[in-house]
């Protein structure tokens, strides 16, 4: 079964500041670059590569396809006069042509903001007004719940656009921005500027109550983040059900495109029939789910006939994975094992039980990620002392689109970010989480 077994510490203590750190690993790609110019060098290293697979339709797309698809929709988009910094909404599920609207976005610098597909007007309305979006993508079973927002909170009306419409009249269609242009082959990534000020992406995240916020995430973060690979992820198909709107929807997503691991997709809900014929049918090996699905799939009568051979690697995060849980779904594995994460929109992954499991822990933290434990007036405290556990990344964290109070209660003059979870480390570097100082934020 797959295991992952370290020449070195994975996190490393300092004990004069109390601080711990992931292993320290220089970018693998330059995050110089921006994100599109650094994947379209990725597809065309590879190009036959099957990089997606549409479990609703059984389409697959290589990462030449990918990159094609991807360079006429950044061309096309210019024509119709969008530029750099122009931004973006999208509301809508995992469709064929969302992953390469998403390169064809990063491609001009465009930024997006992920929104979930089933929001109401309300909340389209509340991120839309922050925004001011140029372009809007959507479905079809949304498209007039997101006409309403638009024409509610947008000021200068943008253009929107439909995924897969079908017999809708009256739209503007999204297969129109894949057109030929006559002009592929000569295509060259523009230079966007500084990579780590470039705005790549808007995630939305809230507590259990309030409106939600726009984390910004950078070019550079993105790049940083996701092209260091751990040895022994030598996976084949990876995936989730969530939506870009979710956190753990962008991880899956960037983690395939900068790794070249091939992702499945599907617009559909998790349900639990759905979720064993998707694993078994095309022989997926590496699962994110959150905890809730896992324990909905070991009370249905199909768990005691299924093959889960394929799974090298269950991945839980979301919310808390019980012991119970793991134990149950790892019995069920004859060549893989659960693991435990933590993570969040303003940074991404945060911590992960690579090496062992400690009851209750969600891991070592990743590389160059940072963490300490404050207590109220900011004080780190030792290992084993709970309180506030505060992270940075290598990267600078961009903070809250045009929301400066949150960016000034959030995140501190050194870059350090406050996370509201109430936590403590071990003596090994181990994290654990023991309550919510404020809401938890969505991943």
């Amino acid at each position: 079964s797959f295991r992952f077994e370290p020449s070195v510490m994975l996190s490393t203590f300092e004990s004069a500041t109390k601080v711990w750190s992931g292993l320290h690993r220089p970018p693998l790609l330059n995050p110089e670059a921006s994100l599109g110019q650094v994947l379209l060098h990725t597809f065309s290293l590879n190009p036959s590569k099957v990089i997606q697979i549409d479990a609703d339709t059984g389409r697959s797309m290589t990462n030449g396809e990918l990159q094609l698809r991807a360079i006429r929709m950044a061309q096309n988009l210019k024509e119709l006069g969008f530029c750099k910094g122009d931004m973006v909404s999208m509301a809508c599920a995992n469709s064929e042509n969302v992953t390469p609207l998403v390169v064809g976005l990063l491609i001009n610098g465009m930024p997006f903001n992920t929104l979930a597909p089933n929001y109401g007007v309300d909340d389209l309305v509340h991120m839309m007004k922050i925004t001011q979006p140029k372009l809007v993508f959507c479905d079809a079973n949304n498209y007039e719940t997101v006409q309403k927002a638009v024409e509610l909170a947008v000021k200068d009306k943008p253009l929107v656009y439909v995924f897969e419409s079908g017999e809708m009249n009256g739209v503007n269609k999204i297969e129109d921005l894949f057109k030929e242009t006559g002009r592929e082959q000569l295509f060259v990534p523009p230079y966007l500027g500084d990579s780590r000020q470039l705005l790549a992406m808007i995630l939305c995240s809230s507590g259990t109550t309030g409106l939600p916020k726009g984390v910004c995430v950078s070019h550079a973060h993105l790049i940083t983040m996701y092209g260091n690979r751990f040895p022994g992820y030598n996976f084949q198909l990876l995936f989730n059900f969530s939506p870009l709107f979710w956190a753990t929807g962008v991880f899956t997503l960037m983690i395939s495109l900068i790794s070249g691991l091939t992702r499945l997709i599907t617009r559909k809900p998790f349900s639990e029939d759905w979720c064993f014929e998707l694993l078994e049918r095309f022989q997926v090996d590496w699962i994110f789910t959150p905890p809730s699905y896992a324990h909905l799939l070991l009370q249905h009568p199909r768990v005691k006939t299924a093959n889960w051979s394929n799974i090298r690697l269950w991945a839980m995060g979301g919310s808390a994975a019980s012991e119970q849980i793991r134990d149950s779904i790892e019995a069920l594995l004859p060549n893989g094992r659960t693991s435990n994460g933590l993570g969040n929109s303003e940074i991404g992954g945060i911590a992960f039980d690579l090496v062992k499991r400690k009851p209750g822990s969600v891991g070592n933290l990743l590389p160059n990620i940072k963490g300490k434990i404050v207590d109220e007036d900011g004080t780190a405290l030792d290992n084993g002392v709970r309180g506030e556990l505060m992270l940075k990344f290598s990267e600078k964290i961009l903070g809250y689109y045009k929301n400066p109070e949150a960016n000034a209660e959030s995140i501190d003059d050194e870059g350090w970010l406050r996370t509201g979870d109430i936590a403590y480390f071990d003596d090994e570097g181990y994290l654990f989480l023991v309550d919510r100082k404020k809401d938890m934020l969505k991943y």
